[in-house]
């Protein structure tokens, strides 16, 4: 009996067809990917809306009371920043002005603390409370994503 023979099959190419594009990871949509992102930018939204419609009642909510100019001013700051996030391909400059955004509530929640009722003072402890958390999660997810573009 002969021996087997091996046969090698190598794919061929017509000359001058171009190659595929080479990507060193897959590129994702513009609002897909990393969902704690997704959820920073659908909460910008709803909070800026909050901010913007209903500044009265979110004011008295968390104690520093009615601020017609302030309140809208920073809602519309929360929606510029969640709009960057989900339909821009740029999210860790928006997640950067999320986390100077925080701050910013930081210090006006500490400015209207400083003249508050003590019942209003609760409010807002609680109001800087969340804020905090939710400034942790900013800063986590900015550099994440600052790491991600080097």
């Amino acid at each position: 009996m002969a021996a087997p023979t091996t046969m090698s099959v190598t794919p061929t190419l017509p000359r001058n067809a171009p190659l595929p594009p080479v990507r060193s990871r897959p590129a994702a949509a513009p609002t897909g990917g990393d969902p704690v992102a997704k959820f920073l930018g659908y909460f910008s939204l709803g909070l800026g809306a909050a901010e913007v419609l209903a500044p009265r009642l979110l004011g008295r909510l968390i104690g520093v009371g009615h601020h017609p100019t302030a309140m809208p001013l920073f809602g519309l700051r929360e929606i510029a920043a969640g709009v960057g996030i989900l339909a821009t391909g740029r999210k860790a400059e928006f997640l950067a002005a999320r986390v100077a955004g925080d701050a910013l509530d930081l210090a006006a929640l500490f400015a209207a603390w400083m003249d508050a009722s003590e019942s209003d003072r609760r409010r807002i402890v609680s109001a800087g409370i969340a804020v905090a958390g939710v400034t942790a999660v900013d800063i986590a997810c900015a550099a994440a994503h600052a790491r991600d573009r080097m």
